[in-house]
């Protein structure tokens, strides 16, 4: 059986540090007959590369604002704190994958830290990308629907779910530039924000904006495909 990392994250709770993250991440790979395997967030580049070790694929999973000094920009108050050890972990996560050749699969913030890491940008608030009238943070149950996005036809998500879908969002930021070596394979279809990506090289890279995974732990099977691109 094939085995999929997942990136963590940390959270303070009734005053402890817990490592976690959110149970539709491992309910997805254990629908796809693979087995989840949670990575405690480290600094060490030696931890992180026996994670990839033990792993056959990757998910960069979603959570809190990539810190804007990493694409040199200043943080505007729409912002979260920084967590900076996460970052950090994300990086030489990303490293140790693209130096293993897996396959990576970035949701969300996922997906906005590995643009990063390739040298792309971010919009901090949706509102600097420029006008919109669709929700981007959706208010109904986060598992639904609620937008559409167009999906182009030459690229690997095209072969995996389609040209046209209806995503959930839950997201405040967007892509800017996108870095080097990643090509955007879909767009919400109202405002043209790229809500995927995919690598043009031999790194296998497939980027998504929504949550993927909210929607097929939820029993919404169009998005399996997504998550067997980890084990093809």
């Amino acid at each position: 059986m094939k085995v999929i990392g997942i990136s963590g994250n940390k959270k303070l709770l009734d005053g402890f540090n817990r490592d976690y993250v959110f149970d539709h991440y491992s309910t997805c790979i254990d629908k796809i007959g693979a087995v989840p395997l949670i990575l405690p967030i480290t600094d060490k580049k030696e931890v992180a590369k026996v994670y990839i070790d033990k792993i056959d694929a990757l998910i960069m999973t979603g959570g809190i604002d990539v810190n804007p000094f990493l694409y040199n920009e200043e943080p505007t108050k729409e912002t979260e704190v920084p967590f900076t050890k996460r970052d950090t972990f994300d990086f030489i996560l990303i490293e140790a994958a693209l130096e293993k050749h897996i396959p990576i699969l970035g949701i969300c913030r996922g997906m906005q830290i590995i643009n990063v890491y390739f040298g792309g940008s971010l919009h901090q608030d949706i509102k600097y990308y420029g006008e919109t009238n669709i929700q981007h943070v959706q208010r109904s149950n986060h598992h639904e629907p609620i937008h559409f996005v167009d999906i182009k036809k030459d690229s690997t998500l095209f072969t995996l779910i389609g040209t046209k879908q209806k995503v959930n969002s839950v997201h405040h930021q967007c892509i800017n530039k996108l870095g080097a070596g990643l090509v955007a394979s879909a767009v919400s279809s109202s405002d043209k924000i790229i809500e995927a990506y995919e690598s043009n090289g031999t790194n296998k890279i497939l980027g998504i904006q929504w949550h993927p995974e909210m929607m097929f732990a939820q029993g919404n099977h169009e998005m399996e495909n997504i998550f067997n691109f980890l084990v093809k």
